[in-house]
């Protein structure tokens, strides 16, 4: 409307002017300029005016506003909806321009809305995750706190364990009391302590709890690789049966296997790579030992490995003290105290005492025939008949190198005598064989004897009067026995031919009678 209204007034003007000049006589519109009639000229200026008018009204209000329109719409096609079209006037394009600004603002709102809705939605599902994520660690957080406590309450249990079985040094007081605070502290049924003997090469039980037969099941014996217990002791690694009804090599201490369904749980008792025994825990019930039980009652064994290694190595360090390391017999320091306590007694009571030198024939070139180990080995055997044929009151000792000493308390010359004798003819009796079962040449034994009151009045001489009877053996000829006597004694008697000095006869006892 408005490009018309510029094209009618341009019109008018142009019309206005042709007239006025037309009107003044400048000019007359039929007058012919170069042919052509000025009021041709005239029209074509007016058409022209028009529509220079006509193209400038419509560049003004109508081009440009569209090309503004057409920006607007396309960055809000690009997803720029917060632009807004100018309007620049009322009509049909500012209408246009308002309808498109209003669609734009709902379509604000809306993306808006969108917006919000997605961010509403997003964070849900955040909260939702860390909802979930704080759930797992807090369980993850509650089982590890359980997890503690029953660490703490087994590493307490194990302390109390430990503190209650490591103070004990006698081993025998030291498996009862394995039992007893095993039995206080654990939830298992059965019970079982078994220790290797390396002289027997078997595990023997020491302690047990929860059987039917108790006094069977502690005479129960078990080689290595015997049922699970041999197993464990052989392999030296914890054997878990859930199910002992299902396992062949499960011997329930070789005993009839129970009735109602068990596990059973067999620890070795390792000190130091060695195996000292072994410990069972059986419970009822299949699988009725967790992880955790075995784990715990895996360092249960563990301190009782430690309390019997640190029994043991006191047991160890106290007979060193007082026996001999070769032979296993006291050594000279025991014998001592055991001759100052039994000189005492024999003095204050008036009761005779003996005392047998005793050392081995030509042991030197033994020696060096058959070597030091085979010697060595003599020597324990010797001193193994010497423990076996002796009463328990009477004390045998090495008294150094090839030599021991038999202190026999309420015994005189007469039973001294028939005790040297004994022995000497059992050593003379015995058969020596090398490693190779080769038998070597025969081993003989001297003896010397004083005795109390009859040779000596003080305890000192007791062992010097003894010594000297044992190098008159040696020097009458070896594998004999000779009695102390006096230099006036000797200047009285005269000895025809060697052999032994016999006191009045006796008969030699048996071996029983004298043990």
């Amino acid at each position: 409307m408005k490009v018309v209204i510029i094209s009618a007034i341009a019109y008018l003007m142009a019309w206005g002017t042709g007239l006025f000049v037309s009107s003044l006589g400048i000019a007359s519109l039929s007058t012919t300029v170069v042919g052509i009639r000025i009021s041709s000229i005239v029209s074509a200026l007016e058409l022209l005016i028009v529509a220079v008018a006509a193209t400038a009204g419509t560049h003004y209000f109508l081009e440009r506003p569209l090309a503004r329109l057409m920006r607007a719409m396309s960055r809000a096609e690009q997803g720029d909806f917060l632009i807004r079209a100018p309007v620049l006037a009322d009509d049909e394009l500012g209408d246009l321009a308002r309808s498109f600004n209003k669609l734009l603002s709902r379509l604000t709102d809306m993306s808006a809305n969108n917006i919000q809705s997605e961010q509403d939605r997003i964070m849900a599902q955040e909260q939702e995750r860390l909802r979930h994520n704080l759930e797992e660690k807090g369980a993850i957080i509650e089982r590890t706190n359980r997890m503690l406590e029953q660490l703490v309450k087994d590493l307490s249990l194990i302390y109390e364990i430990g503190q209650e079985v490591n103070s004990i040094i006698d081993l025998d007081r030291l498996y009862a009391t394995i039992a007893a605070t095993l039995r206080k502290h654990l939830r298992v049924h059965e019970f079982a302590l078994l220790v290797f003997d390396e002289q027997r090469e078997e595990l023997q039980v020491k302690a047990a709890y929860g059987f039917e037969n108790p006094d069977s099941v502690s005479r129960m014996i078990f080689r290595k690789g015997e049922g699970i217990t041999g197993l464990a002791a052989e392999t030296g690694k914890k054997i878990y049966i859930k199910d002992t009804s299902r396992e062949t090599r499960f011997l329930n201490y070789k005993g009839e296997r129970p009735s109602d369904p068990s596990a059973f749980l067999s620890v070795p008792l390792t000190y130091k790579d060695e195996v000292l025994g072994v410990v069972n825990f059986g419970r009822r019930g299949i699988g009725s030992f967790t992880y955790q039980d075995v784990k715990m009652l895996s360092l249960v064994g563990g301190q009782i490995a430690l309390a019997i290694a640190n029994a043991r190595l006191y047991t160890r360090t106290r007979e060193l003290s007082v026996k001999d390391e070769l032979t296993g017999i006291n050594n000279r320091r025991h014998f001592h105290t055991m001759l100052q306590m039994e000189w005492k007694r024999a003095v204050r009571f008036h009761r005779s005492l003996s005392l047998i030198m005793l050392d081995v024939d030509h042991f030197k070139a033994y020696n060096d025939s058959y070597g030091h180990l085979q010697g060595d080995a003599v020597l324990k055997h010797i001193g193994g008949l010497l423990r076996r044929n002796l009463r328990e009151v009477d004390t045998v000792a090495r008294f150094g190198g090839e030599e021991f000493v038999l202190l026999l308390p309420d015994t005189d010359k007469h039973g001294a005598v028939a005790v040297a004798e004994k022995v000497r003819v059992l050593v003379e009796g015995h058969r020596f064989m090398t490693d190779e079962r080769m038998e070597t040449n025969p081993i003989t034994v001297s003896c010397g004897i004083a005795a109390y009151p009859d040779d000596v009045e003080e305890m000192e001489d007791l062992i010097d009067h003894a010594d000297i009877a044992l190098y008159r053996a040696k020097e009458l000829g070896r594998n004999r026995i000779e009695c102390y006597k006096s230099v006036e004694a000797e200047e009285e008697v005269a000895v025809e031919a060697p052999g032994i000095i016999d006191p009045p006869a006796i008969d030699v006892p048996n071996p029983e009678e004298i043990n």
